[in-house]
């Protein structure tokens, strides 16, 4: 069930729906905290838990800086119910940008055609941009993927190409003793890594290298 934001103090209404038992889309436009609060625990006294709370602005459509995105993040650490959003803007932006934000949920108004009669065809969307919201939101969804910080195997196989190794700025000679000046940093990163330099620097080369050559701890006594 949706409960519109102008109902959400309604509270007879909001207990009758919570005893229906099914999942509530609990809109919260033109509302104070306080006023969500006691939305939420009158649903929640009638052991109704299965709540989506929409940050919404009941403006058609409201300016930019009113629009408080960041309100997604507040209300999810506030009630710990998932949070969606309820999008009067005009266009893409703000809906993708709700997403990028947690948003699980967006509520857009549909047209066919932004030039009909009536209040609400010019800040809807039409079915290209519906289709753009509905295709960009699923991968914006999936590029947000986890707050763990892994690096994946597509990553791996580059960090061989892009990073780089420890190789001879000039023409050195077996028994020569290694100094930072004499060192470079050049790709591929199949040698010593850059990071390792202060282990190179002081020891002695067991046969020539060239100039560009990438030394490997063989190289080394």
């Amino acid at each position: 069930h949706k409960i519109a934001s102008m109902d959400i103090n309604n509270l007879e209404l909001l207990k009758y729906v919570a005893k229906k038992n099914k999942p509530i889309i609990l809109s919260t436009g033109m509302s104070t905290l306080s006023e969500i609060e006691n939305a939420v625990k009158t649903l929640e006294k009638q052991g109704n838990g299965q709540i989506i709370l929409l940050h919404c602005i009941a403006v058609y459509p409201p300016e930019y800086e009113d629009i408080n995105l960041n309100n997604i993040h507040m209300l999810r650490g506030k009630f710990g119910y998932p949070v969606g959003f309820s999008d009067h803007t005009i266009g893409t932006s703000i809906p993708l940008a709700s997403v990028a934000l947690g948003s699980c949920v967006i509520e857009k108004h549909f047209t066919l055609d932004k030039d009909l009669p009536g209040w609400d065809h010019a800040i809807s969307a039409d079915p290209k941009e519906m289709k753009i919201i509905v295709e960009e939101s699923r991968n914006i969804a999936k590029s947000l993927g986890s707050y763990e910080r892994v690096v994946g195997e597509a990553e791996e196989e580059k960090k061989l190409k892009f990073r780089r190794s420890i190789v001879a700025k000039t023409d050195l000679k077996k028994g020569h003793t290694l100094t930072l000046d004499e060192l470079s940093f050049k790709r591929p990163e199949t040698g010593i890594c850059p990071d390792e330099v202060r282990y190179v620097v002081g020891r002695k080369l067991k046969r020539n290298i060239s100039q560009d050559e990438i030394i490997q701890w063989d190289d080394m006594c």
